[in-house]
């Protein structure tokens, strides 16, 4: 039986996972996935998706496997009720509080309301902190969250034992917005001198930056000693918003930097799953519609930027790709930056080129080489374009193929290195579902610089996936793992067939949950944010 854990009832502690950092310090270049610990531990979900790469694979989970996960021996363990609705991934983080280290599991809530819980038994250990007054919806020019405060999954800095969150607050009921980015101790929750801090940067290419109009969803990111906070526009695409990533020193957090697409207006960058970063600290942005009637200006893009250690970056694009059918996807608000780009590990051959892959609402998936983008794009709808292209989800023959969120990547040997991807539409040819997640079998050509991928399997039909999460390392321990938020169901998968292994059924429901979610795997535990609980499964 699972149970409910009243935020404020105090429980006896549990600790037992020992860390490793899944992101450089601050001053370092970021790992391009999640990594082992020299003596084996068990690793932290210190950012979206685990890695600055937004790979969602955590390679050293050993005690969830498919033979392990089984209705009924695993299950829902603990349902901790907050205040607020929760948008976010839960990050997990080894931490000493009260002198004992315990693994913490750190919440926010759009109430602008930050939490820290015991990992083993849901015991509140700090919180909730405030970041301020959250803005009302009838506030706003449009959107569809109500209220606005804290909707972005933050990110953690290991080496400085502290936890950055941006929220959304108004001093005086609505008629100012003011966005905060906060530093947090991890094991107090005290707030680090001289902050928050208003997220107010300069006037960049023109552009002033407008609270008012500016979204925060996507999720933080930390490089070089800087934190990177995405913004794009509300649902109804109200206002003269555009496409923001904010750069915020964390020795200097009022010295901030920007780039902003370069659109009349909208190109917002509002996928939850923020930008990546390759490891030499490239940051990855995946942009959306804007209203050119022809003219590139980054909407519909992926751009990528070039940071500098502990100084941000200059406001301006490195490189990019726009699908040739920019214009189209513009006219249809067919995103292409509905999901996040993921940055796939070099590969040992020298010849095959280093890949990012983005899937958008139009339901193409793209390898681009990171290395050399291609701008606007000169192949066909989905046909050749990049360094591949194709039809992911609804065979890109009309109704609403769509993938939002982000994908996740997996090698699994000699089961091949797989890309999963969340989706709604028909599934690809060879499938009989419709919507839920599809894994694409990555195959490259030594000698000629060139990948392609096919479909390796479908999952069961789901109406409205979120991210998915990946755990295990090698074909038979590996699972993937996905929330289908319109059922509120958590599935657990094979990743090596896509057979369904587990399904949160029954007593052991989700219940509600906001769309995009992406499960944390960390440690024998699934940490799921539902509407307004955090809730927790494994082995019973």
């Amino acid at each position: 039986m699972s149970r409910v854990v009243p935020a404020r009832l105090p429980l006896p502690g549990w600790g037992l996972i020992a860390l490793v950092a899944l992101l450089a310090p601050s001053g370092a270049a970021p790992a391009p996935h999640a990594a082992l610990a020299a003596n084996g531990a068990a690793v932290e979900i210190l950012t979206f998706h685990g890695d600055l790469a937004r790979t969602g694979w955590n390679a050293d989970e050993r005690a969830l496997t498919p033979a392990t996960v089984r209705s009924a021996a695993f299950g829902r363990l603990w349902t901790v009720p907050l205040d607020g609705e929760i948008y976010a991934e839960p990050l997990v983080a080894r931490v000493p509080v009260g002198g004992t280290p315990r693994t913490s599991v750190y919440a926010v809530t759009g109430q602008d309301l930050v939490y820290a819980f015991d990992g083993g038994d849901g015991a509140r250990l700090w919180g909730p902190v405030s970041l301020g007054t959250p803005v009302s919806r009838a506030d706003l020019p449009c959107g569809n969250i109500d209220p606005v405060g804290i909707t972005s999954t933050p990110v953690i800095d290991r080496a400085s034992s502290t936890l950055y969150v941006v929220g959304l607050t108004t001093p005086d009921a609505g008629r100012t917005k003011v966005y905060k980015i906060a530093a947090l101790d991890l094991a107090t929750g005290a707030m680090r001198p001289g902050w928050p801090v208003v997220i107010a940067p300069p006037t960049t290419s023109g552009i002033p930056f407008d609270p008012g109009v500016q979204q925060q969803r996507g999720a933080l990111a930390l490089v070089h000693g800087v934190v990177y906070v995405p913004f794009g526009g509300y649902w109804g695409d109200c206002g003269n918003y555009h496409g923001w990533v904010v750069g915020v020193p964390v020795a200097a957090p009022t010295r901030q930097q920007a780039f902003v697409t370069p659109t009349h207006r909208e190109g917002g960058i509002w996928a939850t799953g923020g930008v990546a970063a390759d490891p030499g600290g490239n940051l990855y942005a995946a942009t959306g519609n804007s209203d050119s009637a022809g003219t590139v200006d980054l909407g519909n893009s992926v751009v990528r930027l070039t940071t500098v250690p502990a100084l941000g970056f200059s406001g301006r694009s490195a490189d990019f790709f726009t699908p040739s059918n920019f214009v189209a996807l513009n006219d249809s608000d067919t995103d292409l930056g509905s999901s996040a780009p993921l940055v796939l590990p070099p590969q040992p051959d020298s010849s095959t080129p280093d890949l990012v892959f983005i899937a958008g609402k139009q339901g193409v998936g793209y390898l681009i080489d990171r290395t050399n983008m291609g701008g606007l794009a000169r192949g066909g709808p989905g046909v050749n374009e990049g360094v591949y292209s194709a039809c992911v989800f609804g065979g890109c023959r009309g109704g609403r193929p769509e993938v939002f969120s982000a994908a996740a990547y997996w090698d699994g040997g000699n089961s091949g290195r797989l890309i999963v991807v969340p989706g709604r539409g028909l599934q690809p040819a060879g499938c009989r579902g419709e919507g839920g997640v599809v894994a694409l079998r990555l195959d490259a050509a030594p000698g000629t610089r060139k990948a392609t991928f096919r479909v390796g399997w479908c999952g069961p039909s789901m109406s409205d996936p979120g991210a998915p999460a990946v755990s295990g390392a090698g074909g038979d321990g590996s699972l993937v793992w996905v929330v289908d938020s319109a059922t509120g169901v958590l599935y657990a998968l094979t990743a090596a067939t896509g057979a369904q292994v587990y399904g949160s059924f029954g007593q052991n429901r989700l219940g509600g949950t906001h769309r995009f979610i992406t499960p944390a795997v960390a440690n024998g535990r699934v940490y799921v944010s539902a509407a307004s609980a955090v809730v927790a499964y494994g082995l019973r």
